[in-house]
């Protein structure tokens, strides 16, 4: 009786454990940040130095320019 008393045992313990559920969840989920980025560039020197070579002039507006940029100016 001992010998059929043990596998009926462990085939009991057997058929509770596979009737068990187990349930594995991971978090997938992943926050994003959006930040802005600002991007200043300063280009004021650069002009004013370029208006200030252009318009250093000592004669008239023609010792300045050409002709066509008179006639696109006149426009």
């Amino acid at each position: 009786m001992k010998h059929f008393l043990w596998p009926a045992v462990s085939v009991a313990v057997l058929a509770l454990a596979a009737c068990t559920q187990h349930t594995i969840t991971a978090d997938t989920t992943h926050r994003v940040e959006i930040a802005p980025i600002h991007v200043t560039v300063d280009i004021n020197l650069k002009v004013q130095r370029a208006l200030d070579d252009a318009l250093s002039f000592q004669g008239s507006i023609e010792d300045v320019f050409t002709e066509d940029e008179l006639k696109m100016l006149e426009k």
